[in-house]
């Protein structure tokens, strides 16, 4: 039982797929974290010129 499960964990499709979800999950938290500010929200760098 345990060598199946060591076999299906290291497919290639498998490893890709949880890599995927892993740095999605990352992307859409920092995104969660600051926020989805369009220019006209915050602070804009090119008022000032």
């Amino acid at each position: 039982m345990l060598q199946k499960i060591k076999g299906f964990l290291n497919q290639e499709k498998v490893r890709w797929t949880s890599r995927f979800i892993y740095y999605l999950l990352i992307l859409l938290l920092l995104f969660f974290m600051y926020g989805f500010n369009d220019a006209s929200a915050g602070s804009y760098i090119y008022n000032d010129f």
